[in-house]
């Protein structure tokens, strides 16, 4: 049987000689990018664990978890759009996990797969788990339709928004304002999803109806109508949709949107905020 230094170098070959794995490279680069933004640095590793895994085993799922870690020890969360990797680090990063396989992980992978396992063969499982890593990240950055959600350790206040624009623009420029990742999603169908801000708590507010948004610019003069957040459903489509919860801090004037029935009771239970409404719009789960 080969031992893994012997079919190394020819891994390596493989992974940087094909035209068709640039472009793989490339577009793994620009979904970490987003990945990263969207996420964290904690849940990429995981995701790339878990891809190389299924294909490799746990052993070599964690070597590349590893170097993708690495890789990202050192950069600050970038701002989206594919402006930080590029492929020429995706390979640098693939190149660094093979260099770091054992020949006794090699020869385990080789036993569990009936005891041979030529470079070419392991090349194409590296190959297939690079590029269904490219939809592992563009998931975890949030699928299409996908409300992201902010905080705002400043004011304590919540920011929704479906625009990947408008959240890479707030992570690169607004440093009090954490990104807590999708937190459901909207099909983009349905009734409109009026978007307030409120420039006296400096927070948002969402309605779908056009009576209260009605009620809303006639009486309240700090209510700034940005437009149209999204669409959404005002029943549900389905079993599968869940309810959003409005909530409402009387001592702040701040509400909180939230699809998670645990987070809703916690906010009323030890906050003491009023729950407004159990089905403010309905949205679909990440």
């Amino acid at each position: 049987m080969n031992t893994y230094e012997e079919i190394r170098p020819h891994l390596i070959y493989d992974l940087s000689n094909f035209r068709s794995d640039g472009y793989t490279q490339q577009q793994i680069a620009f979904a970490l990018d987003d990945a990263v933004t969207s996420a964290s640095k904690d849940d990429v590793g995981r995701t790339v664990s878990a891809i190389f895994t299924d294909e490799l085993g746990a052993d070599i799922g964690q070597v590349f978890e590893a170097a993708f870690i690495s890789l990202l020890s050192g950069v600050d969360v970038p701002p989206g759009g594919g402006e930080t990797f590029n492929g020429s680090q995706t390979l640098t990063v693939l190149t660094n996990a093979i260099n770091t396989i054992s020949d006794a992980q090699y020869q385990a992978l080789a036993e569990a797969n009936g005891g041979e396992l030529a470079s070419w063969v392991m090349s194409s499982m590296i190959d297939t788990s690079a590029n269904q890593l490219i939809y592992a990240l563009r998931d975890l950055a949030g699928p299409a339709g996908a409300v992201y959600r902010f905080y705002n350790s400043e004011s304590g206040s919540h920011f929704y928004t479906t625009s990947v624009e408008e959240r890479d623009d707030i992570v690169a420029n607004l440093p009090h304002m954490t990104l807590e990742g999708p937190k459901f999603i909207t099909e983009g169908l349905g009734t409109a999803l009026h978007r307030f801000y409120n420039t006296v708590a400096d927070a948002h507010f969402f309605t779908t109806s056009q009576e209260e948004k009605t009620y809303v610019e006639t009486n309240f003069s700090q209510f700034v109508y940005e437009g149209v957040a999204t669409y959404v459903y005002t029943d549900p489509t389905d079993t599968a949709d869940q309810g959003v919860f409005r909530l409402y801090d009387e001592d702040t004037g701040r509400h909180l949107f939230t699809a998670s029935e645990t987070e809703a009771d916690n906010v009323q239970n030890v906050l003491g905020w009023t729950l407004e409404s159990a089905d403010a719009f309905y949205v679909e789960m990440i």
